[in-house]
């Protein structure tokens, strides 16, 4: 699309221009904000910042983890926002140098629309670094929407009988949740880890605000962080208590089965002899003979299963 520029001077409102070149020495803050750039724009990243190439090729093509690292004239963060509809990363690269806030994305990123439209309500002088942890406290924010989510329908199916006829449907949708959980896991996870390293190597100089400010940050990571382990828990409890359901069922019908089996062994044994072609039976030619030997398979039947009974395997 474009790079858009927006810079203040003497905690005036916002200004934004398109051009670099174009921006007045007396601004004490400079938000460049690459959106979808194009090539030329991505050489600015090199010609005017004069930025670490590697880092400039990771913002160019992609970094598929969040992470932080501190220079000694710059600081780069890769931040993690999710798209509500896939679940899937969107990179949000962001570098703090002397008065310039440097941020790019492929991607619409809410958090950077958000801020933006904070910044452009507010009198008071802006600082490049306190902007780039309003963007990452906001795109931490923003995860609650599907954490939340993803715990509401853990309740959800925790909360259905295991028993239902629907059950096989259940455990679907539960191995669905699971993977939509291990999407969000690959996003809040390495970015509490980004957190960590931010608060142990930023150079925030000696404003206590920003670090607080970051502890806030952290502490909303850990309850996503925390939702979400007890919600992968929950499911692990669901899917087990299904497995051991559908293994009752099964023992029972196996059960069933053996029994049948073994009502029909010694009346198979019998027809089995009947059955053999022998020149000699003599009571094959008796004339009861055959109600006899039903009878007989009758009472063995009736006495295998009046057995069961008395042992409760029926």
């Amino acid at each position: 699309m474009t790079l858009s520029i927006y810079y203040q001077c003497d905690a005036m409102p916002l200004q934004v221009t398109n051009d670099v070149n174009h921006i007045p020495d007396e601004a004490q803050f400079v938000w460049y904000d690459f959106a979808q750039p194009t090539a030329s724009e991505n050489h600015i990243l090199e010609s005017h910042f004069n930025f670490n190439k590697l880092e400039i090729d990771d913002t160019v093509n992609g970094t598929p983890r969040a992470k932080f690292k501190a220079y000694d004239t710059y600081q780069y963060m890769v931040l993690h926002s999710i798209d509500v509809e896939t679940y899937a990363p969107r990179a949000l690269n962001v570098y703090t140098k002397g008065r310039a806030l440097v941020t790019y994305h492929h991607h619409e990123i809410e958090s950077v629309t958000q801020v933006l439209k904070d910044l452009q309500s507010t009198e008071r002088d802006l600082d490049n670094q306190q902007v780039a942890l309003h963007l990452l406290d906001d795109m931490v924010d923003r995860y609650f929407e599907p954490v939340y989510h993803i715990e509401d329908r853990v309740y959800h199916f925790e909360e259905t009988h295991v028993d239902d006829t629907s059950n096989q449907k259940l455990m679907d949708r539960v191995f669905q949740l699971r993977s939509t959980m291990i999407k969000l896991k690959r996003i809040v996870y390495p970015m509490r880890e980004l957190v960590d390293t931010v608060m142990r190597d930023a150079d925030f100089g000696d404003t206590e605000r920003k670090q607080l400010y970051i502890q806030h940050v952290n502490d909303h990571l850990i309850k996503q962080r925390n939702i979400l382990q007890l919600a992968q828990e929950m499911t692990d409890e669901i899917r087990a208590n299904y497995e051991s359901y559908t293994s009752f069922k099964m023992n029972s019908v196996m059960q069933v089965l053996t029994l049948v089996s073994v009502i029909f062994l010694p009346l198979t044994l019998i027809t089995g002899i009947y059955g053999m072609n022998f020149t000699y039976m003599p009571e094959l030619k008796w004339h009861y003979s055959y109600f006899v030997v039903l009878g007989v398979m009758l009472l063995i039947a009736v006495g295998f299963v009046i057995y069961f009974k008395k042992k409760k395997w029926f």
